[in-house]
């Protein structure tokens, strides 16, 4: 029987108006899932939670192998990932979200060992070619690698890592870092990369060959054609696309690059924005990005254009492109530009840039390199096969197999869904690889397995939800812009945490993937919970006040609940503290941790007994 008492107490603590209502849900799966908004929003679904959980006791290797698990490069995502999960993390809701980023490459720092894999026994008597050593061939690689399968990935580059060694500077993400965790892991897991091999009809081999020789065949080149402007004047000497342009500098040979003390970047990615500082770093004196919207609309993180304007850089805004003007020589000598004004959005969502007529202005300059997308290249593929592609010119494949219209062959990374960012890619080499075993086998791939368990204890630090958040620490401006450019193009422009501050950072988060459990049998309504949460999350309301469970209307209409009260959690405002379960005098409340299993996880260490546990 409820206590009278307490309940007019409860009522009057939590006085509503006569319609109010409360939206509820009862959880499932899907919902702990969702609940973990970080994981969820993350395209690979890396375990943030649980790897910020043991940064912040300073369990570095344990963080960087569960890491590993899902995104496959933690020191490079920990410098280059798009970040998609800090967009969702509910601690913003509080102050400012977790840099879970940075966190990523703490790990990555302070490991104390490279915790390279054995290498994967083949098990089974199917080969797989996969067709570009980038983000997405790679993942998938390793997955198959694991599966038991012969894999052998084909790169026409120089150095294997896609994107993360031709389109990312050096200065962002240092070679040494790329080699550990492409070379040496690949290496030691056994995948085979042939470098310096073009696949083509006219190429080195050709897809029909790889078709011939190999039991499936992935295609995972990327996009990497540089997107035209399509503007007069784009024959003049000093006048180069970005990514190609990167990609001089990235291989060691900046000489080939067009140079000019004057250069003007166009577009506001990332790859508009490693431009316009490698442009500093080998010499030039004026460096302006143009982007043809605002600030606001631009894709780049506001700390980024901060250090650009810290090393020089000027923008301007709401400005598009007309024309390449030249010299007699045929040399960049400037070029023209319109202003706009932001008119209806586009299909993306952001406003459209508006040219406002007689708005017409010149930037001289002696370099202009347009970053501004990039598509992808199809020609290369055996007309013969008559691979069905998508209306943008993308391969079309099937949305659950990832397979194309020819039997054995796949497809996935950015060459499917257009140029995006490293973890996305990653994240499609998980998928396609069991498109792949499940093509040669029959069999999908072992799933992960949902599960929740009930924590014994349950500690936080003491004020973690007033910490305030860590920044980055930035190598010092002198020391950006040597006079060799070869060290100016390889120095570190981001130092890192420390060791303390990334703890520090870490004790922040607020662990969305533990919920607070409360078993009805032993709860006995007293409200000592609502009492004691210092966010008021809990609440004792009416049964019949709750809206959005199935049934619960019932109680409006049954004398017999009409008096009945249940107990609600906010769990968007949780910052899961744990008072409650202390306070509890019957111990009905507990918090529970959920999470994946892995059925791959002995596969990524080498040290026995080094599983990554998850924090208690």
């Amino acid at each position: 029987m409820i206590n009278d008492k307490l309940q007019k107490n409860a009522d009057i603590r939590y006085a509503e108006s006569e319609d109010q209502t409360y939206p509820t849900e009862l959880p499932d799966t899907e919902w702990f899932r969702t609940n973990v908004p970080c994981q969820y929003t993350c395209p690979a679904h890396t375990d943030v939670s649980n790897y910020i959980g043991l940064v912040a006791q300073g369990r570095f290797d344990e963080a960087y192998i569960l890491n590993r698990r899902d995104n496959v490069f933690p020191g490079v995502l920990g410098r280059v990932c798009a970040r998609p999960c800090e967009s969702t993390c509910r601690r913003g809701l509080i102050d400012k979200t977790i840099r879970i980023c940075w966190l990523k490459r703490s790990a990555s720092d302070y490991r104390s060992d490279k915790f390279l894999p054995k290498k994967a026994p083949v098990t089974r008597k199917q080969k797989v070619a996969i067709i570009g050593a980038g983000s997405a061939g790679l993942s998938a690689a390793r997955d198959l690698a694991i599966m038991g399968y012969k894999v052998v990935v084909y790169e026409m580059f120089p150095e294997p890592g896609g994107m993360m060694v031709g389109g990312i500077p050096i200065w962002r993400l240092p070679r040494d870092v790329v080699q550990n965790e492409v070379d040496q892991y690949f290496g030691a897991l056994g995948v085979e990369i042939r470098l310096n091999t073009k696949i083509g009809y006219k190429d080195d081999i050709s897809v029909s060959e790889l078709l011939r020789r190999y039991d499936a065949v992935i295609m995972a080149p990327g996009s990497a054609i540089p997107a035209e402007i399509g503007i007069p004047g784009e024959n003049f000497q000093g006048y180069e696309y970005g990514l190609p342009w990167l990609e001089k500098l990235n291989f060691r040979h900046p000489e080939d690059a067009a140079f000019g003390n004057r250069v003007v970047v166009l577009g506001m990615g990332f790859t508009a924005m490693d431009c316009c500082r490698s442009a500093r770093r080998m010499g030039a004196e004026e460096v302006t990005v143009v982007y043809r919207r605002t600030q606001l609309e631009a894709p780049v993180e506001e700390y980024e254009i901060e250090e650009c304007e810290l090393e020089g850089i000027r923008f301007i805004y709401l400005a598009a492109p007309l024309e390449v003007i030249g010299d007699d020589e045929g040399k960049v000598s400037g070029i023209k530009f319109i202003r706009n004004k932001l008119g209806a959005p586009d299909k993306s969502g952001r406003r459209s840039p508006v040219p406002i007529e007689g708005s017409e202005f010149i930037i001289p300059c002696d370099v202009v390199i347009p970053a501004t997308g990039q598509w992808n290249d199809t020609s290369w593929i055996d007309p013969d096969l008559k691979v069905e592609l998508q209306r943008n010119g993308n391969v079309k494949r099937d949305p659950d197999t990832w397979m194309t219209n020819v039997k054995g062959l796949f497809a996935g990374g950015d060459y499917t869904e257009g140029s995006r960012n490293l973890i996305a890619a990653i994240a499609d080499g998980h998928k396609v690889a069991n498109g792949v075993h499940e093509f040669l086998t029959g069999q999908k791939p072992p799933r992960r397995r949902s599960s929740h368990e009930i924590m014994e204890v349950w500690r936080r630090s003491l004020d973690y939800e007033k910490i305030e958040r860590q920044e980055m620490r930035f190598l010092e401006l002198d020391k950006r812009f040597p006079d060799d450019i070869s060290t100016a193009l390889s120095r570190e422009a981001e130092i890192g945490f420390t060791r303390e501050m990334a703890m520090k950072e870490a004790t922040r988060c607020l662990q969305c993937a533990y919920n607070i459990l409360i078993d009805s049998d032993l709860c006995i309504l007293c409200a000592a919970c609502v009492d004691v949460c210092p966010e008021k999350i809990i609440r004792l309301v009416p049964l019949k006040e709750l809206g959005g469970v199935a049934g619960a209307d019932q109680y409006q209409t049954d004398p017999a609940m009409a008096e009945a009260q249940t107990l609600l959690l906010d769990e968007n405002e949780c910052i899961r503290c744990g008072l409650c379960v202390v306070r509890c005098p019957t111990q009905a409340i507990k918090m529970a941790r959920f999470q994946y299993s892995d059925p791959k996880a002995h596969w990524y260490v080498s040290e026995p007994g080094l599983s990554a546990p998850i924090p208690k």
